[in-house]
């Protein structure tokens, strides 16, 4: 059952005007969540933390073995963390971690980064078809607008004994274009708002969290049976770079740069290169169109 707090909050506490209120209602949210397959999830929305997936990863290391997902919303993030340990801040967001359980051994987790997109993609078009045929994925954990970030994933793990493990998935999902957090990135973001007609910050943020977990609580099945490899197709299908001319770096240094073709059943990125089709780990590695 969602544990609320019992009125809106700002979503930039320190300029309430630049962006609209958000909030999630605790009966909507119940309602939405009661017949699918994260009925049993434990939701939890709070003011403020520094980072809600430090909060489950530490709440993990601590706990019993159980197979009920934790959930941890967050209205702001003063602390947040994005990929390669880059400091990240969610203000004009949907904010959250899952502590998923998952029965599988640490290698059987490959792709996860990838499912927890594709879910996210699919969650946004349960919500509204035309959004949804907007969403693209950038490999490996990426949501775009054309060509703008939507959304970012970060999934750590917490070992919880043979084959049992914590997979914390925190995610920072774009609900309105932060004219500061564009200006401090150098770059143009996407939102939700922009893409899905008549958004209401009263309304909307509840429905697609629920829809989100949804989709997460049914990947989540999907992946302890099968793992990514069914999905590999339907993720191709959304890929932003499907076909293009991409960069791949490290820090900076160019590593390789082909042709993107998709990804195989373990979530590698297949590389057309003048050497031949590579599969690339994610790594730490990231993935720029060639003309950027």
């Amino acid at each position: 059952m969602p544990a609320v707090p019992d009125h809106p909050v700002s979503a930039m506490a320190d300029d309430a005007a630049a962006l609209p209120s958000w909030c999630i209602d605790a009966n909507g949210l119940r309602t939405a969540l009661s017949t699918g397959p994260a009925r049993d999830w434990m939701v939890e929305v709070i003011e403020e933390t520094g980072s809600t997936n430090a909060d489950l990863t530490q709440a993990c290391r601590t706990a019993d073995w159980s197979e009920q997902a934790r959930v941890r919303v967050a209205y702001r993030q003063t602390a947040g963390r994005g990929r390669q340990g880059r400091p990240w801040q969610g203000q004009a967001g949907l904010t959250f971690s899952v502590a998923m359980p998952l029965a599988l051994a640490p290698a059987q987790l490959s792709g996860l980064s990838l499912a927890v997109g594709l879910a996210l993609a699919e969650a946004l078009e349960d919500c509204d078809a035309a959004l949804g045929a907007r969403v693209g994925l950038k490999w490996p954990n990426d949501l775009q607008i054309d060509g703008r970030k939507l959304a970012g994933i970060l999934i750590e793990s917490v070992p919880a004994g043979p084959r049992r493990v914590w997979a914390v998935i925190g995610i920072g999902l774009n609900l309105v274009r932060d004219a500061r957090m564009e200006a401090a990135l150098g770059r143009e973001l996407a939102g939700v708002a922009e893409a899905l007609p008549g958004f209401l910050p009263s309304r909307d943020p509840t429905r697609i969290l629920g829809a989100v977990l949804d989709r997460l609580a049914a990947m989540r099945l999907a992946f302890l049976e099968t793992g990514f490899a069914p999905m590999a197709p339907r993720w191709s299908a959304r890929d932003a770079f499907r076909d293009e001319p991409v960069r791949l770096l490290h820090d900076g240094a160019l590593l390789a740069e082909g042709l993107a073709r998709g990804v195989d059943g373990d979530g590698h990125l297949l590389l057309e290169t003048a050497e031949g089709l590579q599969r690339i780990a994610s790594g730490e590695v990231s993935l720029r169109g060639a003309a950027a």
